[in-house]
């Protein structure tokens, strides 16, 4: 794994004791956990505040950092780690409680993201939130979430651009690679999904009941003001349906397609690339791991 500190010098990958990049279809939709062998004058570089940059450009702010001696030295020097979390620097702000409310009416996501402190400047396929509402106090992550959900879609981090996409539209792009049906461990429970994945209804101005979709035995749960097209879009969510352990590449991002052998595509809902150089004796290890979903409606 390649990484960069300091605008352009690279971390040799011998130095990375443990790297996990991953790639979410979430508001904040990249995440780097690392631990990487740093002497103190590296280790400034690695602070809170501080940016890590990923081998395509991909600029991640720290926002943990935690300097651990070793207690052992190594060529006339202290030998110690830092082990630090950074998430995608252009929207880290989403991800921060706010001293002040935001309140936005027919605004796009972009606009929302702005008002929460992102420096994006635009997003793909943006749409208007008929309204938004992030108290004092509260993480606007959490309210841009439901917003998305009321959209029937997700953002994804793509080619450094953060892009909304409707749930279907997922399932109508070129799959990326296809896994034999054995590499990948089958997760699945109707009963689970019953419970988790609520219809929703919501009453319009005359007091009369407006039903999303009721085609399955579900929870109930109340959405007050919300259009027939917006319950039904809030049921819709993609299921976690299988696990794979996938070959090395960090280039795999959630959102795309992987076909199945003897089954329907599946969506990567997350892609973990895990870099583990060996250090201090210990057996390199290096992989991706996905996490496949189906789409329900």
């Amino acid at each position: 794994m390649e990484l960069l500190y300091d605008k352009d010098k690279v971390i040799r990958g011998d130095l990375i004791k443990r790297a996990v990049l991953r790639s979410d279809l979430v508001p904040v939709p990249l995440t780097l956990e690392a631990e990487i062998r740093a002497d103190r004058e590296v280790a400034q570089f690695l602070e809170v505040g501080q940016s890590i940059t990923t081998y395509i450009g991909d600029q991640l702010e720290i926002i943990k950092s935690e300097y651990v001696p070793s207690g052992k030295a190594q060529g006339g020097a202290e030998a110690a780690f830092v082990r630090l979390i950074a998430v995608l620097k252009p929207v880290q702000a989403v991800s921060f409680i706010k001293t002040h409310g935001i309140v936005r009416y027919n605004a796009t996501l972009a606009e929302i993201y702005r008002a929460a402190g992102a420096t994006l400047r635009s997003i793909e396929g943006d749409f208007a939130v008929s309204r938004f509402a992030c108290l004092a106090g509260e993480v606007p992550t959490y309210h841009i979430a439901r917003a998305l959900q009321e959209a029937g879609g997700v953002v994804r981090w793509n080619q450094g651009r953060l892009g909304f996409v409707p749930l279907p539209a997922l399932f109508q792009q070129a799959t990326y690679d296809s896994l034999p049906s054995h590499a990948a461990d089958k997760v699945n429970s109707g009963f689970l999904e019953r419970h988790e994945i609520p219809a929703f209804y919501s009453l319009d101005a005359n007091g009369q009941f407006v039903f999303g979709n009721r085609n399955k035995p579900r929870a109930l749960r109340y959405q007050p003001g919300a259009t027939e097209t917006t319950l039904r879009n809030m049921t819709s969510c993609l299921v976690l349906t299988r696990t794979a352990r996938y070959k090395y590449a960090p280039s795999v991002t959630a959102g795309m397609l992987f076909g199945i052998e003897g089954g329907s595509p599946l969506v990567v809902m997350t892609a973990a690339s895990l870099w583990e150089a060996g250090t201090d004796g210990e057996p390199p290890n290096q992989y991706t791991k996905l996490w496949l979903g189906r789409f329900e409606r």
